[in-house]
């Protein structure tokens, strides 16, 4: 996988944003996608991690975006970058941090994976934590 520049020098040189090429040595392969809320304990501290784990999925390149109420989440993100697993295909984690007293009812988190094209959604809230 890379992304490729094709440029123009004249006076100025001139750059698109780059297309990506992904040269594939074995099937696709559909990311397993599971969402968890914080525990109890994390909860009784003033940050609370939410946490979306990515595995099983080639090639190795994803998107994945938060949402808490259909609006879309950056602040507090963290997304690792994929790794390898050892069957030649790879997992990812996305944890996103928000104040515990944000943990509340009313309140629905969304991770939202895409992946070739494909996008896949799990959904988080208190109410079904309990």
């Amino acid at each position: 996988t890379g992304r490729f520049l094709c440029g123009s020098a004249s006076q100025c040189a001139v750059f698109g944003s780059g297309t990506r090429l992904t040269v594939t040595g074995q099937p696709k392969a559909s990311p397993m996608v599971m969402a968890y809320g914080p525990s109890q304990d994390e909860l009784r501290t003033p940050t609370a991690t939410l946490t979306c784990l990515i595995n099983d999925f080639y090639p190795g390149s994803l998107d994945v975006a938060w949402t808490k109420n259909g609006s879309p989440v950056s602040s507090g993100v963290l997304t690792s970058r994929p790794v390898r697993q050892t069957d030649n295909k790879y997992s990812a984690s996305s944890y996103l941090s928000v104040n515990s007293n944000q943990w509340g009812r009313e309140d629905i988190f969304i991770c939202k994976v895409t992946h070739e094209g494909q996008v896949i959604q799990k959904e988080l809230s208190a109410s079904q934590c309990t």
